[in-house]
């Protein structure tokens, strides 16, 4: 970890993060059952070819086994060639995953990023899960070993496991030292906007977020935490919708794409 040798501040342009705080306790809490199906995704649209131009013509690794892997719990393949082709794009040094699970979209992010790139990815202490409370019907959601994706890759030796709840993981060290960060964990609105505002805070000028499951379907309603929490800075100018995607995206102005 060459790059830690000190705790950087973090800065985000004026008012993002502000106007993020200052939101979440103003918002009246989303009742899905009560709100249209069509009327709940409120961040602006953006196609992927206007944040990043000229990201069509990349050409990203995956493996054959996550193509045509069967875990509901795991992105799509559309999604899953997204996010490669943003590290493609991108180029991050560093990253920061909140949210491990197998290690899937950690594996597609190594295999997509400069040799040099170091990969933090957080989850939950497998000794603390019979303890945690579930966002997700507790018996639909199945058993599986923490990065067991990239394990014993050859992409492994980029990856720096990290065992914590977000809520309370000391992010300390990591402050304002991050490329991109990957927000992908707990779905209630409680993790989401916690896991949002410690993005905020990794990420240096020119930074990138993304976040999974900003659109969701009726299968997984525990999802309409990240659309609640993202939609209450639907106006800062700085966060999108990937149209065609279930991601949203926040692209620090410094960025220069």
């Amino acid at each position: 970890m060459h790059y830690l040798k000190s705790f950087l501040k973090f800065w985000v342009p004026a008012g993002v993060l502000e106007l993020y705080r200052n939101s979440r306790g103003n918002q009246p809490q989303l009742v899905v059952e009560s709100m249209p199906y069509e009327t709940q995704f409120l961040l602006p649209k953006r196609s992927l070819v206007d944040i990043f131009p000229g990201i069509e013509s990349i050409v990203v690794n995956i493996t054959v086994s996550q193509v045509y892997e069967q875990d509901e719990w795991m992105m799509p393949l559309k999604e899953m060639l997204t996010l490669a082709a943003i590290c493609r794009y991108v180029q991050p040094r560093t990253v920061f995953e909140i949210g491990t699970y197998r290690g899937a979209s950690t594996l597609l992010i190594a295999m997509n990023t400069p040799d040099d790139t170091e990969i933090f990815t957080l989850d939950l202490d497998p000794s603390e899960r019979i303890a945690y409370k579930e966002n997700v019907i507790a018996d639909a959601f199945p058993q599986f070993t923490v990065g067991e994706a990239y394990q014993n890759t050859s992409f492994a030796f980029k990856v720096h496991q990290l065992l914590g709840n977000s809520l309370n993981f000391d992010y300390g060290p990591y402050i304002g030292a991050m490329d991109f960060v990957f927000v992908d964990g707990d779905h209630s609105y409680e993790f989401v906007k916690s896991d949002t505002e410690k993005a905020f805070q990794l990420i240096h000028p020119g930074g990138v977020i993304l976040w999974d499951d900003y659109l969701w379907d009726r299968r997984h309603p525990e999802c309409a935490g990240v659309t609640r929490c993202l939609n209450e800075i639907k106006d800062s100018g700085c966060c999108f919708q990937i149209d065609g995607t279930r991601f949203a995206i926040y692209v620090d102005p410094r960025a220069g794409f």
